[in-house]
């Protein structure tokens, strides 16, 4: 009957050194996003949970202690209390009659131990990371209760790890909870999961990319602006109208960098529609004019209190430098969106018969990567230029003609179309390795 309560107590020993080995992952693992959700849902255990999490230090340091006094306790009165019944079994073998004490001693700690790792750690901690926050929950009432008890050994042995740390040059480090990085690998591995469809993934992704992007990088740049002359005679601005096609112009006053307004084209025929005299100046409405180093998140932002969808954007030295709009913002988020009057536009990147690339030297270097896998980001990383046309002015130092070309990392460059002292075209063509020439 004794030997029966002796293997009892020890399986209690063992089942409780479990119960904290289990409650350590749970807790550890656990998510606090998760956790304070299921406090917002008034989940029993939940607030305990999250406040264990809060205060790490303290219930680690319980869990250590309970730990470590059923792990010497389960040693030695295992020892203790088994050692003898095996000593006479050992001292009737000749050759190690006379150690039979140790050997025996020896035997039933290396059995305690490793029970003791198969029951009292690996299986709870495989019960712990299964469902981390569910466990928690449950176990974090009766800590809460351990690390108050445990509080006097708690605060003496986390004083002497924060001294001893100390020492070594080691100063404790806040995270967030949650980083980008992280976020990525949740989407792609849910992605890979199916619980994500892809598409919502990129629009996720392209979220992060569209918060570090400044309108520089997305605006229409100087050159293509199309914007109406206050000055004008009016059929030369219905003329560009015309041509143009647009929904909304900006006027300017003698030169583009005196603009003053914007006028949508619904006014302007509701005005014409009515046979009185045009007069831009009686239609035109207020533009937003904002600096070239704005976030883009800012300017949408500004816009949420503007009256144009449309805004100017000028450098330091108050010159306009390009325009952008709110369907520039949306296409940086969802990518190119067709319209009908755009089914003829030119795409910035063709790829050609015979495996080389025309591109407009509008394209980024993020596109020019994107569906070539021609890299340039080295080189834009410095700051010096955002499109590829600012590249070839980057790597060949002045204003190019037709036809110059230079090598780089494999890809010849050609500039094939200028447009004035503008970069219109460039062709990019693979060279030839070195082992096939």
């Amino acid at each position: 009957m004794a030997a029966i309560i002796d293997i009892l107590v020890l399986i209690l020993l063992i089942i409780a050194n479990g119960f904290f080995s289990m409650a350590e992952f749970a807790l550890v693992s656990s998510r606090k996003m998760r956790l304070k959700q299921l406090v917002s849902e008034n989940r029993s255990g939940a607030g305990a949970a999250l406040s264990l999490l809060e205060d790490q230090t303290s219930f680690l340091s319980s869990i250590q202690i309970g730990i470590t006094l059923i792990g010497v306790c389960t040693g030695a009165y295992g020892g203790a209390t088994f050692s003898g019944s095996l000593e006479p079994l050992f001292r009737s073998i000749p050759i190690i009659g006379h150690y039979s004490a140790a050997i025996s001693l020896t035997f039933i700690i290396l059995l305690i131990t490793y029970f003791s790792i198969v029951i009292g750690e690996l299986v709870p901690k495989r019960i712990g990371l299964a469902n981390p926050e569910r466990i928690a929950c449950t176990v974090a009432p009766v800590f809460i209760l351990i690390t108050r008890i445990f509080s006097p050994f708690s605060y003496l042995t986390s004083g002497l790890t924060n001294i001893i740390v100390k020492l070594f040059g080691i100063s404790p480090v806040t995270s967030p909870d949650v980083i980008e990085e992280e976020i990525h690998m949740l989407l792609e591995e849910g992605t890979e999961s199916g619980i994500i469809d892809e598409t919502e993934q990129d629009m996720v992704e392209s979220v992060f990319e569209f918060g570090d992007s400044q309108i520089a990088d997305l605006m229409i740049p100087r050159p293509d602006i199309v914007a109406l002359n206050l000055n004008d005679p009016i059929t030369k601005n219905f003329e560009i109208i015309e041509r143009t096609g647009h929904t909304r112009y900006p006027i300017y006053q003698d030169t583009l960098d005196s603009i003053i307004g914007i006028i949508s084209i619904r006014d302007l025929w509701l005005i014409a529609h009515k046979n009185t005299e045009v007069d831009f100046s009686k239609i035109m409405q207020d533009i937003l004019v904002v600096p070239d180093n704005m976030k883009a998140l800012d300017l949408i932002r500004r816009f949420k209190t503007a009256t144009s969808p449309l805004a100017v954007i000028i450098d330091e030295y108050g010159s306009v430098v390009g325009l952008i709009t709110l369907h520039d913002l949306l296409e940086a988020l969802v990518g190119d969106l067709s319209r009908v009057d755009q089914d003829d536009e030119e795409p910035l990147i063709t790829r050609r018969h015979d495996g080389s690339w025309l591109i407009d030297g509008r394209t980024s270097p993020e596109e020019l990567y994107e569906i070539t896998g021609i890299d340039c980001s080295e080189e834009s990383s410095k700051g010096a230029f955002r499109t590829m046309a600012g590249f070839i002015l980057y790597k060949m130092g002045s204003i190019p003609a037709t036809g110059d070309y230079f090598s780089y990392d494999g890809n010849e460059y050609e500039v094939v179309d200028m447009d004035g002292h503008r970069i219109d075209k460039i062709l990019i063509t693979r060279l030839p390795s070195p082992e096939n020439l």
